[in-house]
């Protein structure tokens, strides 16, 4: 059965199929949500708010997330490529999107070796 991350303020509830969820970047006090359809949709929750959604949410579903820095989290099922170098990362479905995103050198070997283990012990 598919999880949901759900997002609930007010007036106002977003409902998103975990699988579905590429990354979600801070923007000031707000979190903007990216998914798998390339739509965005902003949410007036900090992004460590979301990523105690997350946590609550998802459970063990929610290991596929991981934050990088202060200013992004992303689905590492959709990581295609690491430069370190550059400092960027690329997360696409290789069919529907791709998204070319910055991060620190630190945090990419972080993710690098964190997928790297993953895979070969995981």
């Amino acid at each position: 059965m598919e999880r949901f991350l759900i997002i609930s303020k007010g007036t106002e509830m977003l409902r998103i199929p975990a699988g579905r969820l590429v990354y979600i970047s801070a923007d000031g006090n707000y979190a903007n949500i990216v998914t798998q359809d390339n739509r965005s949709q902003m949410v007036s929750f900090q992004l460590g708010q979301v990523e105690d959604m997350i946590a609550d949410q998802l459970g063990d579903a929610g290991g596929n997330f991981v934050r990088l820095g202060r200013g992004l989290i992303i689905n590492t099922d959709f990581v295609y490529f690491i430069d370190i170098a550059r400092q960027r990362v690329v997360l696409s479905d290789c069919a529907c999107f791709y998204h070319d995103l910055t991060a620190s050198r630190d945090v990419l070997i972080k993710l690098k070796a964190y997928i790297d283990t993953t895979i070969n012990h995981g």
